[in-house]
């Protein structure tokens, strides 16, 4: 059993680190800084409506001041007041309904950024997912150029190939080399970047930069990968009619026509009214005390104002952004359609240049053609790989642009 357990524990050691979809957002929301801080100030802006919806604290008035008595001494005569300030009832009803509104608000705004936030991160990872594809492809490339560099090497110690050619074949290999670290200064970034979003801190500086892809650093997550998205321009609109963010704006326009309401209602909100007893060494006696505001200046019809133009701005705001949506929406699925008739193709030419490469490999083997015209079949062929692969980044790119324009991650893929 200790055996098997240790095969196992090795076996794990040895493979990427692997969790669900699932798994990898819930991560990305537990430790995005921008989800969590928006949280918490939608929190404290819902709790600040709630203290103001709230009546101001009672509070106890004592006034005090030397008065005559029928006899006409002097005594000591106290006022004692217990006052309390309520909201009138037709402004706490606007109180409640704008914090009803701006809880929606808060609440939608919330669910977009977190779906922001998801897209974003799925880009990166695909992103992650292809740039390994390249580098592989790369690696590939070096490993050609360096097989042929020792072939070209012995010709040239046999004088079979002249110097020009052989530096040639040597620059060549350096340039395979040189697109290799670049991809490997890509990969370490995106690693830092999914690391981050995960909150992975197990990691550890690379000894050997070829050890880029290592399993103790190298991430996948099961379930989500690249594809094609399935959808049709009628889910877009009927998406689109159901944006977020036309769901917010709607809910702020609603929001400053209720606080131009509560403007307008605000002139007499609340009132003052206390009780409480008058005493002095020879009465007592009961005192009252009621206190209204006197609405007679514009302050309240020019917040009115402020609130119905606000409004009038988020209908319009709300008008040129949907018809902006849809214009973008368009545009994006027409450029998935054109780039995925694209990436077709490209697999189609990649097929007929392996046979090329295949073809030519057996022409140079016979001495059919030269060691130059076969690199050229091998470098052709491993261009379009890399072709496709950034055809491929274009795809993600493009889907995610009309995943944020929506507001929704498009999961369905082929």
């Amino acid at each position: 059993m200790k055996i098997l357990f240790l095969i196992c524990l090795c076996s794990g050691a040895l493979l990427a680190q692997t969790i669900s979809k699932e798994a990898f957002f819930e991560a990305i929301e537990k430790n995005s800084i921008s989800l969590v801080k928006n949280k918490a100030q939608f929190q404290s802006l819902l709790e600040d409506q709630k203290a103001m919806n709230s009546w101001n604290s009672p509070y106890a008035e004592i006034e005090g001041g030397m008065t005559k008595n029928p006899l006409g001494r002097q005594e000591l005569e106290t006022t004692t007041l217990f006052m309390v300030n309520p909201k009138l009832p037709w402004v706490q009803t606007l109180l409640h309904k704008s914090l009803k509104l701006q809880g929606e608000q808060y609440q939608k705004t919330y669910t977009l950024y977190k779906n922001l936030a998801f897209i974003s991160a799925k880009q990166t990872y695909l992103t992650y997912v292809i740039t390994k594809e390249k580098y592989k492809i790369y690696s590939q490339r070096e490993l050609n150029f360096l097989s042929q560099l020792k072939i070209a090497k012995a010709k040239l110690n046999a004088g079979g190939m002249s110097q020009k050619d052989y530096i040639s074949f040597n620059n060549s290999y350096l340039d395979a080399k040189l697109l290799k670290k670049q991809a490997q200064t890509q990969l370490l970034d995106l690693q830092k970047v999914l690391h981050q979003l995960l909150g992975i801190q197990n990691t550890h500086a690379i000894q050997d930069i070829e050890d880029v892809i290592e399993p103790v650093r190298d991430i996948e997550i099961n379930g989500l990968g690249f594809g094609y998205i399935q959808i049709s321009m009628d889910f877009v609109y009927n998406a689109l009619n159901d944006s977020a963010y036309m769901q917010i704006l709607d809910l702020q326009a609603k929001t400053y026509q209720n606080s131009a309401k509560l403007a307008n209602r605000d002139r007499f909100d609340s009132f003052e009214l206390g009780a409480g007893i008058i005493s002095s060494e020879s009465s007592n006696g009961a005192a009252f005390r009621f206190s209204i505001p006197l609405p007679i200046t514009p302050k309240n019809t020019h917040l009115k104002r402020k609130y119905l133009a606000l409004q009038s701005g988020a209908l319009r705001e709300g008008e040129i952004t949907k018809t902006n949506l849809y214009i973008s929406a368009d545009s994006y699925w027409d450029q998935l359609q054109s780039k995925k008739h694209y990436i077709e193709l490209q697999k189609e030419n990649i097929e007929n240049k392996k046979s090329l490469v295949e073809m030519g490999k057996i022409a140079y083997e016979a001495q059919k053609i030269s060691l130059f015209e076969y690199l050229a079949y091998q470098n052709s062929y491993m261009d379009s790989l890399i072709t496709l692969a950034d055809a491929k980044l274009e795809y993600v790119t493009i889907q995610s642009m009309l995943e944020e324009t929506l507001g929704i991650m498009l999961g369905e893929q082929e």
